[in-house]
């Protein structure tokens, strides 16, 4: 019997785990266009199992894997074509109360080093195609 107890808590506790990181996850799925003056355009477009970054009027594009928290995303493998350019790439973030603004900077950075981004409906580099 106490045996069963502790099975059953085990299981609800790695249920409510899992289900936050869902959550987190669920929240950042989309485009995010970077609408800041001080630094060039950035888009990045969290899919379920990957992102891909955009900049530079669209030309340079990286994708990687990803994993999230509630307050870092955490970047695999960041490749440009076939070429890995940096295996891990960790940044800070948060959301606003309606999960439709992101501020973002690389972990570890400057203050000056953020970028405040909003979620939008297409890629703003795709329309200038």
């Amino acid at each position: 019997m106490k045996l069963t107890k502790i099975f059953i808590l085990t299981i609800g506790f790695i249920t409510l785990i899992g289900c936050g990181t869902n959550d987190q996850k669920n929240n950042l799925i989309g485009i995010w266009e970077s609408y800041e003056t001080h630094h060039t355009k950035v888009a990045l477009t969290f899919y379920k199992d990957s992102v891909s970054t955009e900049s530079f009027g669209g030309e340079m594009r990286t994708n990687s894997k990803w994993k999230v928290d509630e307050s870092k995303i955490y970047l695999k493998q960041v490749q440009h074509k076939d070429i890995i350019l940096k295996n891990n790439l960790n940044y800070e973030y948060e959301l606003n109360k309606t999960k439709d603004t992101m501020w973002i900077k690389v972990d570890n950075g400057t203050v000056n080093e953020f970028t405040t981004m909003k979620k939008v409906t297409e890629n703003p580099f795709t329309s200038e195609l």
